[in-house]
């Protein structure tokens, strides 16, 4: 793997600054996102959010021309890319930005990448964990099925952060997403909400900063050596709990908590699941050694073109 200085790593974290601004303007669930993503991680020494943020933009150009070596690059492209897709409203603005990155980036390897992500977002939109939920009546057995089902999520979500890899990560993080996704809307359906995917994705993932802004930017602090494997078992652990938490919630008022509400309610649960983790942590790190041997296997087929995409997400769902 080339080497990543801390230059790259900064232009990196300001590119998806300004994807995010790309418009012209920073919305206020937007800035919100950043902050708590920016939070979940390390960044280089003297930067902070608020510098990352508020400070004057820096060109385009520039910033592409410090980013030199092949995997920052792949990661630059890849987190540019989410961020700009996977609500399914990219921009005219966002979209030139993307193309923009593509272009500097040619001589990377990540050509092919983007198919891959279409592919794990069509996937994504037609499977579910838990397909079989329907609304439950009986008040004890909805509370046993939505926690049943909150603790087998997370336990998934979690193997899947514990695989934080250059390059392929970002199908894990997407992963973790979508599993969230399914399993706050299986939860709705439980207490017998029924929304149309699109619309609940804005009005809970939304109000919670739970976009691809969260995606893109845990993909690129691979980049960053401290940002190891127990940050990305433990948030993927703990947002996931949370996430439950809070749809259940949500849904048990009717669908009435307003967005403070949601977000203060999000964050005292993750604090929860961040306790709950510590008393998982050797079954998850049992399962990823399990595992480990078998994916390793499955990433060198992908590289190598000798499995497709699609072929990859049924024996990666077959592992876990």
């Amino acid at each position: 793997m080339s080497v990543v200085n801390q230059q790259e790593v900064l232009a990196s974290f300001k590119i998806l600054v300004t994807m995010a601004k790309a418009d012209g303007k920073l919305l206020a669930e937007e800035s919100a996102s950043l902050v708590d993503s920016f939070e979940e991680i390390h960044l280089p020494d003297g930067i902070t959010i608020d510098s990352l943020l508020n400070e004057e933009a820096e060109p385009i150009d520039n910033l592409l021309s410090q980013i030199t070596s092949e995997i920052a690059q792949e990661l630059v492209y890849q987190s540019a890319y989410a961020m700009a897709n996977i609500d399914g409203e990219c921009s005219t603005e966002e979209q030139e930005l993307l193309n923009k990155i593509g272009v500097n980036f040619t001589s990377s390897r990540l050509w092919g990448k983007q198919e891959w992500l279409d592919t794990l977002e069509l996937r994504s939109k037609t499977s579910a964990i838990s397909a079989q939920f329907k609304l439950i009546d009986d008040p004890q057995k909805r509370a046993v099925e939505v926690e049943n089902a909150i603790t087998d999520t997370c336990f998934i979500n979690a193997v899947l952060g514990a695989f934080p890899i250059p390059g392929i990560a970002i199908a894990f993080d997407m992963l973790i997403y979508w599993n969230q996704l399914d399993l706050a809307q299986n939860i709705g359906l439980s207490w017998g909400y029924d929304r149309s995917r699109e619309d609940f994705r804005k009005a809970l993932f939304g109000s919670l900063g739970i976009t691809g802004t969260r995606i893109a930017v845990s993909n690129l602090a691979k980049l960053v050596p401290v940002f190891g494997m127990v940050v990305g078992v433990t948030t993927a652990y703990a947002s996931t709990w949370a996430l439950g938490k809070v749809a259940n919630e949500y849904f048990a008022s009717g669908g009435e908590m307003d967005a403070f509400s949601l977000r203060q309610a999000f964050k005292k649960a993750k604090k929860e699941g961040e306790a709950v983790y510590k008393t998982k942590a050797d079954e998850i790190a049992a399962k990823k050694k399990a595992i480990e041997p078998q994916l390793q296997l499955l990433n060198e087929q992908l590289q190598s073109g000798r499995i497709t995409p699609e072929e990859y997400q049924v024996q990666l769902k077959e592992l876990l």
